[in-house]
């Protein structure tokens, strides 16, 4: 018994000392190696800092809000854009019925000035366009009747409508030459090429013709009888020859001019939208 009290003493009165001091060389080594105290200082501001900074990196990371539209909000293309800008326009393709304000022919020099003035007013949405409207333009392309049978060419480029003492630019072309339409902008002198070949054949025929009655006329008397023969012969050979040939003949023959005097009637077409 005396051994158990011994054992036991020792176990619970001597262990705790030991412990106890274990404990305190374990903190003294800690305490060598770092500063406590800058330790519990470093951990009280880093941590909200680096809180602050993470919140500063995803706020950054996340894109400005932009507008939100609802559904029904108009969206602004070039032609309404201008329009809210501009005024009214006058929508393309609107036709125009004028009247030249000089004369137009293929002897007009190349970016010479023409002008027509409107004869029928146009009704178009939030604007109207009255009679005496002056459009101006210039001659953009020209060439005088050529050889091959082909006309006379004129085209006419529309730019500018005077409305209300107002100048805007447009875009136009000319649709129609003296009631008679115009196509791609081209006014065009008559192609002479086939009334060139019915021409030669025409000549060729008349000369076969001539030659019948010349030999009519040798026949009604004795001497002249041989020799009636050899003018339908000629004419007959020389018109035949003249029919074959005639569509390479027909190629010398030059088509019709162009010329249209001050007041004729015109068709104008807009080709693009014009802003008042």
């Amino acid at each position: 018994m005396k051994k158990l009290a011994l054992i036991f003493a020792l176990t619970f009165g001597i262990m705790p000392v030991l412990a106890y001091n274990l404990d305190l060389s374990v903190d003294s080594e800690i305490q060598k190696k770092y500063d406590a105290n800058k330790l519990n200082k470093d951990m009280q501001v880093a941590t909200p800092n680096k809180i602050k900074n993470s919140e500063t990196k995803q706020s950054s990371a996340v894109p400005k809000s932009s507008l939100n539209f609802n559904d029904d909000t108009p969206i602004i293309t070039k032609d309404n854009y201008n329009y809210q800008k501009n005024g009214t326009f006058i929508p393309k393709r609107t036709h125009f019925k004028v009247k030249s304000n000089q004369k137009i022919s293929n002897w007009n020099g190349i970016n010479s000035s023409v002008s027509f003035t409107t004869t029928s007013p146009v009704y178009k949405k939030a604007v109207s366009i009255p009679v005496g409207t002056v459009f101006k333009g210039h001659i953009s392309k020209i060439h005088q009747p050529q050889i091959t049978g082909n006309g006379a060419l004129v085209e006419i480029k529309i730019t500018s409508l005077t409305l209300n003492g107002k100048s805007v630019p447009v875009d136009g072309k000319i649709t129609k030459a003296n009631s008679e339409f115009v196509f791609f902008n081209k006014i065009k002198g008559d192609r002479q090429y086939i009334s060139g070949v019915e021409k030669k054949i025409n000549s060729a025929t008349n000369f076969y013709a001539k030659s019948r009655k010349t030999s009519n006329k040798l026949s009604q008397n004795p001497v002249g009888t041989i020799l009636s023969p050899i003018p339908t012969i000629v004419g007959f050979v020389g018109a035949t020859a003249a029919t074959i040939v005639s569509p390479l003949t027909g190629l010398i023959e030059k088509g019709k001019s162009i010329s249209f005097p001050a007041g004729t009637s015109f068709e104008i077409k807009l080709l693009e939208n014009a802003y008042l």
